[in-house]
């Protein structure tokens, strides 16, 4: 890979190399994890549904990108395999990153000039799996959901162990070439079926909100009282 040129503050014009890159993709996940580990009991404590509650109602549209990545799973399902897997595990990525953990990490920062720019860093360079904990944890006791113990309906792995084996499956896919036949690709739907259309409703539910129009993030008792309600459905072990 050929190099290019960078020219920053520090003086003279100067290469940029892979390694340079992966270098810094290492440091800004050491950096999250530093974060992590230094505020955790701190973010823990001090956290609050309202400011929960708040940032969905001021992004009513955040789960629209997810919710578009099934509906396109679903169409490629029959179509080609391949295609489905990637785009269920993409829908199930941006559910749990951008719809459950994005919130749960603008909350945790209190001044709010620094939380947008903050909480796109994290997202952008850390897989869920960093912040596991601290996301079970604040859905468990501000979302009504323990994530912990989540299952799908008639499943015997726990939700969690399913989403990580979609994103392994993707993984294989992308990187060795290893296309799922239609059980995995079907399997992969299911559970971004789950995700987007019966966990997420159940957070937003129990925070006093749903969705509109099964798409748009809605605050309004009116509306919630003729929507059905999408908890219980998900069992707990």
């Amino acid at each position: 890979m050929a190099d290019f040129a960078l020219c920053d503050l520090r003086g003279p014009e100067m290469s940029y190399t892979l390694e340079d890159a992966q270098y810094d993709m290492y440091m800004a996940d050491e950096g999250a994890r530093l974060l992590y580990e230094e505020h955790r009991e701190r973010a823990i404590t001090e956290f609050t549904t309202e400011r929960l509650r708040s940032y969905y109602v001021e992004h009513p549209a955040l789960v629209a990108p997810a919710l578009q990545a099934l509906a396109d799973s679903r169409q490629l399902l029959g179509v080609h395999t391949g295609a489905a897997l990637v785009f269920a595990a993409s829908a199930v990525e941006l559910g749990i990153k951008g719809v459950l953990l994005r919130p749960v990490v603008y909350g945790l920062v209190h001044q709010e000039s620094t939380a947008a720019l903050i909480t796109d860093l994290v997202i952008s360079h850390t897989s869920f799996d960093r912040f596991r904990d601290l996301l079970f944890q604040i859905l468990t006791e501000h979302g009504g959901t323990d994530l912990r113990a989540a299952k799908r309906p008639g499943a015997s792995k726990l939700l969690w162990e399913e989403i990580a084996g979609v994103q392994a499956n993707r993984n294989a896919l992308i990187h060795r070439g290893e296309r799922p036949d239609m059980e995995q690709a079907g399997l992969s739907v299911e559970v971004a079926t789950t995700v987007l259309e019966q966990l997420i409703p159940s957070v937003l539910h129990h925070l006093g909100l749903h969705l509109h129009d099964a798409v748009r993030v809605c605050a309004r008792a009116v509306c919630q009282a003729e929507t059905p309600n999408a908890a219980g459905r998900i069992t707990t072990a």
